[in-house]
């Protein structure tokens, strides 16, 4: 079985770039559609987690359209991921509509104290990533912490990949040390906000329910005076990028750093709140992030 998908992940490497982009993303979007239909425990966290941001009482059908335009988004992104590493740069910025925010970005890497990034797992996530990489011109390292891949070569694959896109990886059960270096010496780090797998991070009011977010961007920014940034990356109809980096997040450091760190959680899920709210079929969280469906 690991065989089979490690060679299935090298065939798509080797597949995406060479498709025409406007049916590569058709393709993928159909094979979001097969995953809609017979991934039933996705279909369900996802029903359940836009159930906490639309509200419960929505018509059945308005639940289907968006959670299967979630599905598709989902593998458009795997589109963009497994032709990443054959993009030029022109490639990469002509994937982008519009961005707003680059100042705050500038600011902060003048500021020389490296960047606690986050964003959510909110529409084109993937290449926002790439598109940071690519701007910086590789000035400024990008650092993002993943969950271990099995089996262990596609996990070796992805790491390759992303290093050509001028990303590194690293394994998230080992990362605290590594990201707090990277930090140290003036690197992006890209973390997540809107899951927390250690189960470590504080529980916060999302959407009117209690929810455990990650803290690991906060704690960094706060204990090591680092800005932090939050950027959300919509996919547009036609597939193109808007991105929007915000002003930096004021922070609390009163000396109490559980408190100034969930204080910061919360403002931090108050954005999210506000980009989700708007653009639900954006989100492609398909595990559950609420209390009662954790537990």
């Amino acid at each position: 079985m690991d065989f089979l998908t490690i060679q299935g992940y090298r065939f798509l490497v080797w597949l995406a770039p060479i498709l025409p982009e406007r049916f590569g993303f058709w393709f993928f979007a159909r094979l979001g559609d097969l995953a809609y239909l017979f991934n039933a425990n996705g279909r369900a966290n996802y029903l359940n987690n836009l159930k906490h941001v639309i509200g419960a009482d929505k018509p059945q059908n308005e639940y289907n359209r968006i959670t299967r335009k979630a599905f598709q988004n989902s593998l458009k992104n795997y589109f963009d991921l497994f032709r990443g590493h054959a993009l030029t740069e022109a490639q990469v910025y002509g994937q982008l509509a519009s961005v707003e925010g680059l100042e705050h970005l500038d600011n902060a890497i003048a500021l020389g104290k490296g960047i606690a990034g986050g964003s959510a797992h909110f529409g084109n996530f993937n290449m926002f990533v790439h598109l940071t990489a690519v701007y910086l011109h590789k000035e400024h390292e990008v650092v993002v912490p993943m969950e271990r891949l099995k089996p262990a070569a596609v996990h070796e694959l992805v790491t390759r990949q992303r290093a050509a896109q001028g990303i590194e990886l690293v394994p998230a059960d080992t990362a605290g040390r590594v990201l707090l270096k990277k930090l140290r010496a003036g690197a992006i780090l890209g973390l997540a906000i809107d899951l927390d797998p250690t189960r470590t991070g504080p529980i916060v009011n999302f959407f009117g329910a209690p929810a455990q977010l990650p803290d690991g961007a906060a704690v960094l920014a706060i204990k090591y005076n680092a800005p932090l940034l939050l950027a959300f990356n919509r996919r547009l109809d036609n597939n193109k990028c808007a991105v929007m980096i915000e002003p930096p997040l004021e922070l609390e450091r009163t000396g109490d750093l559980q408190k100034d760190s969930r204080a910061a959680v919360e403002k931090i899920a108050a954005r999210m709140e506000f980009w989700i709210r708007q653009y639900p079929e954006q989100w492609l969280l398909f595990n559950p992030v609420w209390q009662e469906e954790r537990d």
